[in-house]
C-alpha cells in the first residue's frame, strides 16, 4: 500500500502545544484551541500522535483481543464496543475507520472510495480534549487538509492510493449542543462515531441512524448490486455505565436491541434489509481474556485501581477497571461501611422456600415500595424480591393489587406471615372514600394481608437503620450472611445500597446540622420499606436478635448462671441489671418474643 501526498497536505509549521508548556489549566488550554482554526489548533497538539502512512501502520496493527477484532470487522448497522479503560476499544474503533473507508464501494462515476465518518460530541471542549487526540493516534496530524474550527465542526480530508485505487477520507468533528434534532439537520455522513456513547442521549443514535449511509449521493453507487449500494454504521464505545443509563437498557438487553432494531424499522421502506443491532463485552481487568494487556505495563492496572481508592472514588474500581455495569454514585452511601456487593448480593437468583412464610415491609405513599422476604436459619434474611413504580402515581387499592398480583406470579400459594409498615400509612387517606381508612389498610385489604404499623424506634430514622446494619454485620453461619438481596429482583435496593441512598445535610430550627438520608431519590422509598421489614425482629426495645443472643450468652443464659460485671477497682461483681424501667408487661411486644 502507498499514500500519495500533495503539497497542500503538508503541515503549517509546528507549535508548542497546550499539553507541553502552559499553566496545566485544562480548562484554559482547551478554550484556547476552541478559538483556533482548525489547521492551528491540531498544528498546536502535541503528543505520541501517529506518523508516516496510516495504511501501512493498520496492517500491523496487532489487536487487543478476539472481541475487540470483531467489533473491528463488524459492519452491522449499529455496533458499540464496551471494555475497561486501556483495553483498547477506542483505537480499534479508529483503526476500523480505516478498514471500512478501504472497503467502501468504488464510485462508478469516477472509480473513487469516498468515506465520510462523523465524531459527534455533546461540546466541541469534548472533541478537543479527547476525541480529536484519539483520532491523532491513527490519523497523522500532518497529513491532508484541515478546516473550519473556532466553535464550528472541523473536517479533515486525506487522499489515499492502495492498490485498489484512489480512497477519499473525510473526518468532521461536530458538537451536537442543546438541540440535537437541529444539529443534525442536514447532516450526511456515511458512518457515526459515538465516542463514550454513555455520556450521550439515546436520541443522539435514534436520529443518527437516519443521517448515516448518505455519502457520497446515490449517483454513485448507480448500477452496483443492490446489497452494495447500502453501507452506512453507527459506532460507539464506552466504560461500563450506569444501570439508569440508555447503554444498559438496550446494549445489554438483546430483546430491547430486538425491540429498537423494529422501531427503527418500522418507518423504513418495505422489503428493507433489517437493521442489526450488535453489542461487545470485553471482559474487565482480573477477568479470564481480560484484552490489550500485552500493550500496557504490569502496573498499569494496579496502578489505576490506588489512584482510583487515594482518591476517594473506589466505586469507579468495579465501573473502570473491572468493567461491571454499577450506579453512579449521588453523595456518600448510608451503608458505604457495612455493605458490600459480593456479599450482600447474590450471583443468581434466590431460592423461594414454599414451606417457609413470606414477610413484607412497605413504605406509603403515591410512590408506594414493597420488599418481599423470607427468614431462614438464625434471622437471616433473604430479599427475594421488592415493588416499586417510581414513574407513576398508584393509589394505596392499586398498589395493593399489584402486591398481589407480583406475590401470586412469583410465589404462587405463599402463606404470608405479615406485613410491616410505615407509622404515617394509619393516618387517614386523603384518596380514600371511607374516612376512617389508612395507606396501610387499604393495601392490606387488596393485597389479602394483614399489614401492622413499625412501632418500634417510634418511626425515628436511627433505629431503622441500625436494623439493617445489624443484618448486614451479622457473622456469616453456614455461608451465608445475615442479609442477601436477589439482585435480579432487586434492582432499587441494588442501587440504593451502592449509589443512591445517601446522606444529606438536615438543618433543625436551631440551625443545627445533622446527617440524614436522601430522600430526594427514589430508591429511598424502597429502602425504607426494607427498614420496617428488618425492625419487625427486634425486641421491643430496639435490640437486635444478634445482640440479644450475645446478650443471653454473656448472662449465661445458654450456659450457666448469669454472671455480673466487675466492680469498680477490682471490688466484687456488680449484680446483672439490663437497664431503663421494668415491668411485667411490654406494651410493645404484648405476646412476647
Amino acid at each position: 500500500m502507498s499514500a500519495k501526498f500533495g503539497s497542500d497536505n503538508r503541515g503549517q509549521g509546528d507549535f508548542v502545544g497546550a499539553g507541553a508548556h502552559g499553566s496545566g489549566d485544562v480548562a484554559r488550554d482547551v478554550a484556547e484551541l476552541e478559538g483556533l482554526s482548525a489547521r492551528e489548533a491540531v498544528d498546536s497538539l502535541e503528543g505520541e500522535f501517529a506518523e508516516g502512512n496510516p495504511l501501512e501502520a493498520a496492517r500491523a496493527f496487532v489487536f487487543p483481543g478476539p472481541i475487540a477484532e470483531a467489533f473491528y470487522l463488524s459492519d452491522d448497522d449499529v455496533h458499540f464496543i464496551q471494555g475497561p479503560v486501556g483495553s483498547g476499544k477506542t483505537t480499534t474503533v479508529m483503526k476500523s475507520r480505516l478498514r471500512r473507508a478501504q472497503e467502501m464501494p468504488r464510485s462508478t462515476i469516477d472509480g473513487v472510495r469516498r468515506y465520510k465518518v462523523l465524531f459527534i460530541r455533546e461540546t466541541y471542549r469534548q472533541l478537543w480534549s479527547t476525541t480529536i487526540l484519539s483520532y491523532l493516534e491513527t490519523f497523522p496530524k500532518a497529513l491532508g487538509k484541515w478546516s473550519g474550527g473556532r466553535g464550528d465542526p472541523v473536517t479533515h480530508v486525506i487522499h489515499f492510493e492502495d492498490d485498489f485505487g484512489p480512497i477519499e477520507f473525510v473526518a468532521e468533528f461536530m458538537a451536537f449542543g442543546d438541540d440535537i434534532i437541529a444539529s443534525m439537520r442536514g447532516v450526511q455522513t456515511t458512518d457515526i462515531v459515538l465516542n463514550e456513547g454513555d455520556t450521550m442521549p439515546v436520541d443522539i443514535m435514534t436520529v443518527g441512524i437516519g443521517r448515516i449511509d448518505r455519502w457520497p449521493g446515490r449517483s454513485h453507487f448507480a448500477g452496483l448490486p443492490r446489497q452494495l449500494q447500502s453501507y452506512g454504521q453507527v459506532v460507539g464505545d464506552m466504560n461500563a455505565p450506569d444501570e439508569d443509563n440508555w447503554t444498559f437498557k438496550v446494549f445489554h438487553n438483546e430483546d430491547e436491541r430486538t425491540r429498537m432494531a423494529d422501531l427503527l424499522m418500522s418507518e423504513g421502506a418495505e422489503g428493507a434489509r433489517r437493521i442489526r443491532i450488535s453489542f461487545s463485552n470485553q471482559p474487565g481487568y482480573g477477568s479470564p481474556g481480560c484484552e490489550n494487556l500485552q500493550n500496557l505495563s504490569a502496573d498499569y492496572y494496579p496502578r489505576q485501581i490506588a489512584l482510583m481508592q487515594l482518591s476517594g472514588r473506589g466505586d469507579m474500581v468495579e465501573r473502570m477497571v473491572r468493567n461491571k455495569v454499577t450506579f453512579m454514585r449521588v453523595g456518600e452511601p448510608v451503608f458505604r461501611r457495612e455493605f458490600n456487593p459480593r456479599i450482600h448480593i447474590s450471583d443468581g437468583p434466590l431460592a423461594y422456600n414454599p414451606q417457609m412464610p413470606l414477610l413484607i415491609g412497605l413504605d406509603q405513599g403515591f410512590k408506594g415500595a414493597a420488599v418481599i422476604a423470607q427468614l431462614v436459619g438464625f434471622y437471616r434474611w433473604r430479599i427475594l424480591a421488592e415493588l416499586h413504580f417510581p414513574e407513576e402515581r398508584l393509589f394505596a387499592h392499586t398498589f395493593g393489587q399489584r402486591l398481589a398480583d407480583r406475590i401470586e406470579e412469583r410465589f404462587p400459594g405463599a402463606r404470608i406471615e405479615a406485613g410491616w409498615g410505615d407509622m404515617a400509612g394509619e393516618h387517614g387517606a386523603s384518596q380514600a372514600a371511607d374516612e376512617n381508612a389508612t395507606w396501610n389498610l387499604m393495601v392490606s385489604r387488596a393485597a389479602g394481608f394483614t399489614i401492622r404499623p413499625q412501632v418500634i424506634g417510634t418511626n425515628r430514622i436511627q433505629p431503622r437503620l441500625e436494623a439493617v446494619r445489624a443484618g448486614l454485620e451479622a457473622p456469616l453461619e453456614a455461608g451465608e450472611p445475615g442479609l442477601i438481596i436477589d439482585g435480579d429482583a432487586c434492582p432499587f435496593l441494588k442501587r440504593g445500597f451502592q449509589a443512591r441512598y445517601v446522606w444529606t445535610d438536615e438543618i433543625n430550627a436551631n440551625g443545627d446540622k445533622r446527617k440524614v438520608p436522601n430522600k430526594k431519590f427514589t430508591e429511598a422509598n424502597v429502602m425504607d420499606a426494607l427498614q420496617y421489614l428488618m425492625l419487625s425482629q427486634h425486641r421491643g426495645d430496639g435490640v437486635s436478635p444478634y445482640a440479644a443472643r450475645m446478650d443471653d450468652k454473656r448472662q449465661g443464659r445458654n450456659d450457666g448462671p448469669a454472671r455480673g460485671a466487675m466492680g469498680h477497682n477490682g471490688g466484687p461483681r456488680m449484680p446483672v441489671h439490663r437497664g431503663g424501667l421494668e415491668t411485667r408487661h411490654d406494651p410493645l411486644n404484648p405476646y412476647g418474643d
